[in-house]
């Protein structure tokens, strides 16, 4: 029987809804906060899926202000601090636990190159420097920098550190951290590899991330609900229809083109706008109506999308 930490499940990494005017959208924050709970998961506000390096420091705290009034006693919150500047992680921290969020996330400074020894020292003293638990986010793909394991593993033993969520892409890499840290009841691995979830899972990850979740929530609850039920049917039935709906957005687009994709078609189900932040572009009319014509194919409503019958 797999030991369920205290940080654990299914932990969507919340896009960030916008009105027009490109404030944040209030009731929209509500509505898609609420949908992630019903559907089992626990939101993570402003990570690279909620756009959180374009927000403004004001417009953060109305959108965790709103994110906590919304999960109150319902499902965890956690929230992302990551920046160039130190400081302002600091000062971010201190708002966001005012506010009531749960948990911290942060990655590496990415505007210097960093060596092992300066990502180390860096997490070191965030986490001693913080009030709330921290958990270390290895997001290459956007800093250009790589944690390394024996990096991560060192971190674990900081005790205000409680987990590392992994979005770094590796078969091998990913069944080693696991290894680590499946027997640790202290420290949490959770996967932001969407595609290898059911996988992770089974090898004993104890949490998955993924951006896909904002719109099907139940899929990823089905995937970690079945696996540690001994349902690999429903688990599996579940990754492959998760896989397929993600491929609309994220099948050959970089980041910068799937987000708005994704918002594109959350926008259809009424959970946000399609408004994007620059440096990103909203999706034009004609792949909008690919990526829905696309989306059609398994589910035109939340219900049906979430469904693997």
């Amino acid at each position: 029987m797999k030991n369920i930490k205290k940080y654990n499940g299914v932990v969507v990494p919340m896009v960030t809804p916008f009105r027009t005017d490109l404030s944040i959208d209030l009731d929209a924050v509500s509505n898609l906060v609420n949908h992630l709970i019903d559907g089992g998961c626990h939101p993570f506000v402003l990570g690279t899926t909620g756009e959180s390096s374009s927000i403004s420091f004001e417009s953060k705290v109305a959108l965790v202000k709103k994110t906590v009034e919304a999960a109150k006693g319902k499902a965890m919150v956690y929230a992302g601090i990551s920046g160039n500047c130190f400081q302002e992680s600091l000062d971010l921290a201190k708002v966001y636990t005012d506010l009531g969020v749960d948990v911290l996330v942060a990655h590496v400074p990415y505007y210097y190159p960093l060596n092992q020894n300066h990502i180390l020292n860096y997490f070191q003293q965030l986490a001693s420097a913080v009030a709330l638990p921290l958990i270390v986010y290895n997001m290459p793909m956007t800093t250009n920098m790589s944690i390394d394991l024996e990096t991560a593993d060192e971190l674990s033993k900081h005790p205000n550190i409680v987990g590392y969520k992994e979005s770094e892409r590796g078969e091998e890499r990913m069944t080693k951290a696991i290894g680590l840290w499946k027997d640790r009841a202290d420290f949490s691995y959770l996967l932001g590899w969407a595609a290898k979830s059911y996988e992770a899972m089974k090898f004993g990850a104890d949490g998955l991330v993924p951006s896909t979740g904002n719109l099907t929530p139940e899929l990823y609850s089905t995937i970690y609900n079945a696996v540690l039920a001994g349902d690999d049917s429903s688990a599996k039935a579940a990754q492959d229809k998760s896989d397929a709906i993600s491929k609309i957005y994220q099948e050959n687009q970089v980041l910068v083109n799937a987000i708005p994709i994704l918002k594109c078609l959350l926008s259809k189900n009424n959970l946000c706008t399609k408004e994007v932040l620059l440096p990103m572009i909203a999706i034009n009319e004609a792949d909008e109506k690919i990526a829905l014509e696309k989306m059609n194919n398994y589910g035109n409503d939340l219900k049906s999308l979430n469904s693997i019958s």
